[in-house]
């Protein structure tokens, strides 16, 4: 694999989609573009699926909330689309899809919601400005339902719906680079392979969406290498750390206090290729959780996808 292709391979994990509150609502901090970029003047699809329990309460305040959260199960899958129109550039649209579930209880009595659409769009480019680091800019597009209901009628929360009903901007750096190691994979170089590795650092700034809910402003920093194990097996390795602050909301002050707090992620996982496609898998393990007041949390995420390039 040429040098070019790998370090592109290696490029940063940003533009993480990602809501988690009290309620639950969550996506794992990953760009799965990261394992699937586009040669120059070529495409790249990428069709991921995450699968999030939410079931442990984590957390204390002093504060009482008005209701108790029991379980967010989000599953979702996201279609990346990318394209290289030069060497030095990569532009990308995501199209989410969600699929919900969020039970909590109100007076001792339990509600249940179910929610399911197409959520935001997230527009990307991504440009390098010398042989070791890209800059980064995003928009996430307010196209996702953010009034469903459930049986009774009620709305959900803004946090757990599709989509946030905000326009959000995303600007980061990434630092690319490899180093040579030897391996038992044999190539052109004998068993000696260029082993990539990135760090990248990216901040989220949140508009004002559905009834006037703020997501809170997110800072994130990522880091990640790929180690050969056999011509078409790569284990990959990520630490994610991700900094959220509190939400704000008119509507409801309440939950708006019980979001937003500091985390940290190892990503263990496999990629296995052949041809011009390639199946992935990976599990997210937390390693550090301190939440603003109390609100739910997963004991592991899981990601898996398929890929081409073409």
């Amino acid at each position: 694999m040429r040098l070019r292709t790998i370090l592109l391979i290696a490029a940063t994990l940003l533009f993480p989609l990602s809501a988690a509150a009290s309620c639950g609502s969550a996506s794992c901090p990953l760009d799965l573009n990261a394992l699937n970029q586009p040669e120059p003047g070529r495409f790249a699809l990428d069709l991921s699926f995450q699968y999030i329990d939410q079931d442990r309460l984590r957390g204390h305040s002093d504060v009482v909330p008005d209701h108790t959260e029991v379980r967010t199960l989000n599953r979702s899958a996201s279609l990346l689309l990318s394209y290289a129109p030069a060497e030095w550039l990569q532009l990308s649209v995501a199209t989410p899809y969600i699929a919900r579930t969020h039970e909590h209880l109100h007076d001792g009595e339990s509600e249940h919601w179910q929610l399911d659409g197409i959520g935001d769009v997230l527009l990307q480019a991504r440009g390098r400005v010398t042989p070791h680091v890209w800059l980064l800019g995003g928009v996430k597009l307010p196209t996702g339902a953010d009034d469903q209901t459930n049986g009774d009628g009620e709305r959900a929360e803004v946090p757990i719906q599709p989509g946030s009903g905000s326009t959000d901007l995303v600007v980061g750096v990434s630092f690319e680079s490899g180093t040579m190691r030897q391996t038992r994979v044999q190539g052109p170089m004998g068993n000696t392979a260029l082993i990539p590795y990135f760090a990248s650092l990216t901040y989220r700034r949140n508009g004002r969406g559905a009834l006037g809910h703020r997501v809170g402003n997110e800072w994130q920093l990522n880091g990640g290498t790929a180690y050969p194990l056999t011509h078409h097996l790569e284990a990959l390795l990520q630490g994610n750390v991700r900094r959220r602050g509190r939400d704000t909301s008119p509507d409801d002050r309440q939950d708006a206090f019980f979001t937003g707090g500091t985390y940290a992620f190892l990503s263990p996982g496999l990629r296995l290729s052949a041809g011009r496609g390639a199946l992935y898998a990976l599990v997210q393990l937390p390693l550090y959780q301190h939440v603003n007041g109390i609100q739910l949390t997963a004991k592991r995420n899981w990601i898996g996808g398929v890929q081409a390039r073409f």
